[in-house]
């Protein structure tokens, strides 16, 4: 074969290699970039509340960092069930991530029946932060400390109420983990959310209230109903002069509402833990930390292992405080 044929040759197969290699793209080792298309954030929760306030302005700032759109899905219904449930079938490419509560831990202890399992089900990502509750009573209330609350329960061991936002609600289980700890007995009065219960706190017709400190403020601040406590072991920005539970006789007494982020199984641990420091970068971010403490919130960014071992932790303590307060799945 003459040498001009011989280079002829090699030229057409090194054409013919470039080309396949420009074919294969990403599937030569040349990662695809991320996001590359717009992401969904599921908010299992109706719009307006807290985790539709966290989840916009986290949603808000990815789309600011990605130049793609991160848009915000609300799913509520069966306590945070079915919106989780879309996340746990969403294909596990980064594109579909959800805003999960306190009540991922909770639920398996309130239902018979759980569409998902969350340690299996779902890819951790990063917590992203808590907000405490605030023990409340009526203005004219004799109660004024949570040393008087104790006593007033031992002294009407069956007639001291405690109103909550519905069974299972982190205001109910609040009282719960309260009324174990002290071992005193209060009895539960659940409404259909925290305005009822609020109205009829504010007129006496129940005597304690374990609310959320963002619709509690308010209230305080009307001078419709006083404080005596906050269920986390720090103070209250907002109320300097309101001692933690801690501070007052029960020093392992600690509740917080956490919310976290999670992916589908199966999403990468790579992807898995860039998604989680893009969301803490989000929630660095002014505004986030502006939306945060509307709420009375404190930030908890963190490491995909650190939200597992939570998630783990939590499930096993809300398994065990439902179970001492009697509180059967339904």
């Amino acid at each position: 074969m003459e040498k001009s044929q011989v280079e002829t040759g090699i030229a057409r197969r090194t054409l013919l290699a470039a080309g396949m290699a420009a074919l294969a793209g990403p599937a030569l080792g040349q990662a695809a970039p991320f996001p590359d298309k717009p992401v969904r954030l599921i908010v299992p929760f109706t719009p307006g509340g807290a985790a539709d306030i966290i989840g916009r302005a986290i949603a808000d700032r990815l789309t600011e960092s990605y130049g793609k759109p991160v848009i915000v899905e609300n799913k509520p219904g069966a306590g945070g069930n079915i919106g989780l449930d879309a996340v746990a079938k969403g294909e596990p490419t980064g594109h579909v991530i959800g805003l999960a509560s306190i009540a991922v831990a909770v639920n398996p202890s309130l239902f018979r029946s759980m569409p998902f399992d969350a340690l299996r089900d779902l890819a951790p990502l990063s917590l992203a932060l808590e907000t405490p509750n605030v023990v409340i009573v009526p203005a004219q209330s004799p109660i004024k400390t949570i040393a008087d609350l104790i006593a007033a329960a031992r002294d009407k061991p069956d007639s001291m109420s405690y109103a909550s936002a519905g069974i299972g609600t982190s205001l109910h289980l609040a009282a719960e983990l309260f009324a174990q700890q002290a071992g005193v007995k209060l009895i539960h009065v659940p409404y259909k959310g925290s305005a009822a219960a609020l109205i009829d706190l504010a007129g006496g017709r129940v005597d304690v209230m374990f609310d959320n400190a963002s619709t509690a403020l308010p209230q305080i601040a009307g001078g419709k109903v006083r404080a005596i406590g906050v269920t986390t072991k720090t103070r209250l920005s907002a109320l300097p002069d309101v001692p933690a539970i801690a501070e007052q006789g029960l020093p392992e007494y600690h509740l917080a509402n956490w919310w976290a982020l999670f992916a589908p199984a199966g999403t990468p641990p790579a992807l898995q833990s860039r998604l989680a420091q893009d969301i803490a970068g989000a929630l660095k971010h002014e505004k986030s930390r502006a939306a945060v403490a509307a709420i009375s919130g404190v930030i908890l960014a963190g490491p995909p292992e650190a939200l597992k071992a939570h998630l783990a932790a939590e499930l096993v303590r809300w398994r065990e405080i439902s179970a001492k307060a009697g509180i059967k799945p339904e």
